[in-house]
């Protein structure tokens, strides 16, 4: 199964500029994921780490791998990659001649004011342990890869890899806490 980018923003918290992955090339539910991130000097880390020899910041890369990891346990066996509120009704929106109520129809989340509609778990890093063994910089492709050793109702736990044209550039065990 392969996901776009709108597929993967139905299915992770995250928000520009910290969405860490572009597409998911494949994903095989409850197994492995693996996606991809096209890495270039206009991303928004690359202002500050390092201006004048821009590298990929370790902690970026982590957390592309735990987005692959959110994707791979966001999509069950029976699941539809199709955003989640395609198919439920939009909120209402309040018309001027009534009373505006106290909270805004949008959410802070970015979800548009469905986030309360759509009751999915959050996934919390719990430990991570890795290893950084090349830099990635601009011009790069990112490939990571996913592999899912243990799931939980409360937990889950998995193993990453990261690469760059076939080469290792980071490896990782990560380890979640989940809420719902």
């Amino acid at each position: 199964m392969q996901l776009d980018f709108e597929q993967i923003k139905n299915l992770i918290p995250q928000r520009f500029p910290f969405i860490m992955i572009d597409k998911i090339l494949e994903l095989e539910p409850d197994k492995y994921a693996i996606s991809m991130k096209n890495i270039t000097y206009n991303d928004v880390f690359f202002q500050g780490h390092f201006p004048e020899n821009p590298v990929m910041p370790g902690a970026l890369i982590i957390e592309a791998m735990a987005q692959t990891a959110i994707v791979l346990f966001a999509i069950d066996k029976e699941s539809n990659p199709s955003p989640p509120f395609f198919n439920q009704e939009p909120p209402s929106f309040p018309s001027f001649d009534k009373e505006r109520p106290s909270s805004p129809p949008f959410d802070k989340g970015g979800m548009g004011g469905f986030s309360d509609k759509i009751k999915k778990p959050i996934y919390y890093f719990g430990s991570v342990k890795a290893r950084f063994l090349h830099p990635v910089v601009p011009g790069d492709q990112i490939r990571i890869k996913v592999v899912n050793v243990k799931s939980l109702p409360t937990s889950a736990f998995v193993e990453a890899e990261a690469s760059v044209d076939g080469k290792k550039v980071s490896e990782a065990e990560l380890v979640f806490s989940v809420k719902k």
